[in-house]
């Protein structure tokens, strides 16, 4: 019933798939990051000594959270929301607010990491009470539906000369999972690295980092896990961009980075893309650790929020405030893009394509409107 339903859904929204405003190319050549890998490698071989260092398995198998069932759009192929129980409500707080989402099909093209099939979102901390979390990371597994909230942290040394950590104070607006690596933007300075073989399992309780006597907290969350390197803006053009969302590419050769920025007018909305390496799972270098774009665009859509690109074929998700589904555009290089109005959650974030059964991933930001949900991306 639901892929009838689905087909008359397309049906009434491909009529209203039209050209909008023009794109504009820019020079890649001026877009340079500079890269800092293994930046914390120190300070983590410090952090493996003091805790205990978890697997991405076993954070599945700890998994604590039901995600529950969501009455989305009849498009969406598959759709859940967050846990709500007594006590406990992430479909609807208003302190943490969900952003970027990515795949076990990103970190490995045969779609699974392990023998897990998993989905990883990021939440940035919006609660007034004065103390700022960073974000966290859910890691949902795929098959059993349920999932985990698990802190990102930044290793440092007390100034007693302890090894602690602190959290990540960022938006997170996208998020990229390669391997090993899990790419996080910063929006203002570039993408954030964490080092999936490095989960640490830390003592229950409301502190940060160490808190005497060898114990570790990390604001209730059971495991962190630490930054590991870094990707500035390098050049003008770099410097002047925000890093808002981020997704990968595997139908390139090589396999490439897709990061935007948002706009909410529209004016200054641009991707650019890297070239990233299998083997070491890093950026492209073009001289030493600097990588160069091969790819920049200024597209001209209000309030983008994520990107990806599939085959030549690219997909913008742009929201259209708390109360209104957002818009999908697909558009080809030549082309005009084309919006598919509707189609999309309220609020819709950062986009992942997962080849296993051609789905485009998104999620939705805004309290009770939180489906974690794919549509078919062939039908766009």
């Amino acid at each position: 019933m639901k892929w009838f339903k689905a087909g008359l859904f397309l049906a009434s929204v491909q009529l209203l798939a039209t050209a909008v405003t023009a794109y504009e190319k820019l020079d890649a050549s001026k877009f340079t990051l500079k890269g800092h890998p293994n930046r914390y490698d120190s300070l983590i071989a410090k952090l493996d000594d003091a805790l205990p260092n978890v697997s991405v398995a076993k954070v599945i198998a700890d998994t604590n959270h039901p995600m529950k069932a969501y009455a989305g759009h009849s498009n969406f192929v598959k759709d859940f929301t967050w846990d709500r129980k007594a006590g406990y409500n992430d479909q609807g707080t208003t302190g943490w607010y969900p952003q970027g989402i990515t795949t076990s099909s990103d970190a490995y093209d045969k779609g699974t990491y392990g023998k897990n099939d998993i989905i990883l979102a990021s939440w940035y901390d919006h609660d007034k009470d004065g103390v700022n979390k960073g974000v966290r990371i859910s890691f949902i597994d795929a098959k059993t539906k349920k999932y985990r909230n698990v802190l990102l942290v930044v290793p440092s040394t007390s100034a007693k000369g302890h090894i602690t950590f602190h959290p990540v104070k960022v938006h997170a607006g996208g998020i990229m999972w390669y391997g090993d690596k899990l790419y996080v933007v910063d929006t203002k300075n570039g993408i954030r690295i964490f080092d999936l073989n490095h989960i640490y399992q830390v003592s229950i309780g409301n502190g940060i980092g160490h808190v005497g006597k060898g114990k570790y907290q990390a604001y209730k969350y059971k495991y962190v896990i630490p930054q590991w390197g870094h990707y500035l803006a390098d050049s003008a053009e770099a410097k002047d961009f925000s890093y808002s969302f981020i997704s990968l590419d595997r139908t390139t050769t090589p396999d490439s980075v897709l990061i935007g920025q948002y706009d909410v007018k529209g004016t200054n909305n641009r991707i650019v893309r890297f070239d990233i390496d299998a083997k070491t799972r890093l950026l492209k270098h073009s001289s030493g650790t600097t990588a160069t774009a091969t790819e920049y665009y200024n597209m001209g859509l209000k309030s983008m929020q994520g990107a990806t690109s599939v085959n030549g074929r690219y997909y913008f998700s742009c929201s259209r405030g708390p109360s209104k589904a957002s818009d999908l555009y697909t558009w080809v290089v030549g082309e005009e893009p084309k919006v598919h109005k509707g189609v999309l959650s309220v609020g819709s974030e950062d986009l992942a394509y997962r080849k296993q059964n051609d789905e485009l991933w998104s999620l939705g930001e805004h309290p009770n409107k939180r489906p974690v949900y794919a549509i078919k991306a062939g039908n766009y």
